[in-house]
């Protein structure tokens, strides 16, 4: 049987390689592997960094991708693509399903979700 020794317990945040072929700057989400992580610092291609990876953090977001931005029910799924940077609330190939709403889309274009730890990508 195999055993594994525990480093650390409760992590927030980890150090992993920035492989998305793309520097990212400080609080910009992304998907590293399968891990829904949000850049502590700016970080560049291939560099490691911090990400924040705690399930559950609380987020805003307004920039959404033009014409799925409506957002208006809550609970719904947050999806994000990793092209264009921006949020969905439409289920699209090779987007990623990142969280899910809190607090559906204000009158001044924010929205509230609370980021999953694993992403899902849309596959079909």
């Amino acid at each position: 049987m195999a055993e594994v020794y525990i480093q650390n317990e409760d992590i927030d945040h980890i150090r992993m390689t920035n492989d998305t072929g793309a520097a990212l700057v400080q609080f910009e989400i992304t998907v590293i592997g399968e891990i829904v992580a949000i850049a502590d610092e700016a970080i560049a291609v291939d560099a490691i960094g911090s990400f924040h990876v705690e399930e559950g953090i609380i987020c805003q977001a307004e920039d959404f991708v033009t014409g799925e931005g409506t957002f208006g029910t809550p609970n719904a799924p947050v999806y994000w693509d990793p092209v264009s940077g921006d949020f969905s609330d439409t289920e699209t190939v090779d987007y990623y399903l990142v969280g899910q709403v809190v607090t559906v889309l204000d009158s001044n274009g924010m929205m509230v979700f609370t980021k999953y730890y694993q992403a899902v990508e849309i596959t079909s």
